[in-house]
Parts: structure tokens; sequence; C-alpha cells
């Protein structure tokens, strides 16, 4: 789907079940998301949405495996999830912006792959889909996933209080954006 030297992105299988747990049964990987570790129903249950998404047209949600690209070996999951829009409304929010985010297994956490995979991100929203704005909420404690962020080159636009809820306690959200000509301008140098 789209791919650089290191890493792909493309569609998930139900055969990447077990790689999908991998990822995500690691506790400091959901503690940064606020959620709990997976079990394997979790991991077949998320493949499962992956795969109900691909299908649906129009496409508005992309769970996608990141893979290394030659081995094919699976180290995380990226997700694109478009906004939105206010169709009628006479100021519209959300138009042509998408959620982005990742999560790498904790063997390939912290050594430098999520700058790549935002890369693969960036050329999936701006370059494929033409969208405008590309944005990405951090828990204030993931340091590492605000780190990561700004080494993508998303701007911290601020803190959302209580905006997210997970497993009964609400979460303050750390927002970062992308805007598609700093993607460009990026490009160029």
């Amino acid at each position: 789907m789209v791919e650089s030297s290191r890493f792909r992105l493309r569609e998930l299988a139900p055969t990447d079940v077990d790689a999908v747990l991998a990822v995500f049964d690691d506790p400091g990987t959901t503690r940064a998301f606020g959620t709990r570790s997976f079990r394997r129903r979790d991991a077949v249950a998320l493949v499962e949405q992956a795969l109900a998404s691909a299908r649906q047209r129009p496409r508005t949600h992309y769970r996608l495996a990141v893979s290394r690209a030659h081995s094919g070996e699976l180290i995380g999951t990226a997700k694109l999830v478009l906004d939105r829009p206010e169709g009628d409304a006479l100021v519209r929010t959300g138009h042509r912006a998408a959620e982005v985010g990742m999560a790498l297994r904790a063997d390939q956490a912290s050594v430098g792959h999520s700058m790549e995979v935002g890369y693969l991100l960036g050329v999936l929203g701006f370059d494929r889909l033409g969208l405008h704005r590309l944005w990405a909420g951090v828990l204030p404690s993931d340091v590492a996933g605000q780190r990561a962020a700004e080494g993508a080159g998303l701007t911290r636009e601020g803190v959302l209080r209580h905006y997210a809820y997970a497993n009964g306690d609400w979460y303050d959200i750390v927002r970062y954006a992308l805007l598609e000509h700093d993607w460009h301008a990026r490009l160029r140098r």
C-alpha cells in the first residue's frame, strides 16, 4: 500500500492476529493508550474490524499493518481515521482531516521507527488521500509518544482536558497536527 526502504503499511490479514497480539499484550504499550493489555479475542476483533473497514465504501478508517519491507514481519499497526465533517455548517470542521496513530511492538518502540512510520502515514494522508490536516492525540504521560509526534513534524496544539474516556477513567490528550503545506515544505527540504 505505502512503502519505504524499511517499512510497509499494508492491509491487515487474518494471519496477523498473533503478531497484533504481540503488539498489544504489552502493558507498557497499552498504558500509553490508557487501556488494558489485549487478550487474543481483542486481537481477533481488531483484525476483523480492520478487514471490515477495508471493505467500506467510502472508506473512512484505515487500520494497517506496519511490516518490514523485505521480510514482511509485522512490527506494529498504524491507523488513519477520517474526521466526519459537518456538511451543512457555516464553519466546517473536520474537512479533509484525519486522526493518525501507531502502536509498535515493545522491542521496536523507541528506536526511531515511529518517524519513518509517521512519514508513511503522511504519504497516505496527504499524497494518496488528498487530506489537508493530520492530527494525533497523545497522553500527557506518554513522553516517548510526544517526542515521536514532534520528530515526525507534528506541531503541538494544546491539551484537550478529559477528552478521552477508557476503562472508567477520563484522560487528557495532548493534541498534535501537521498541515498539508507543512508536509510539502518538509518534503522540499
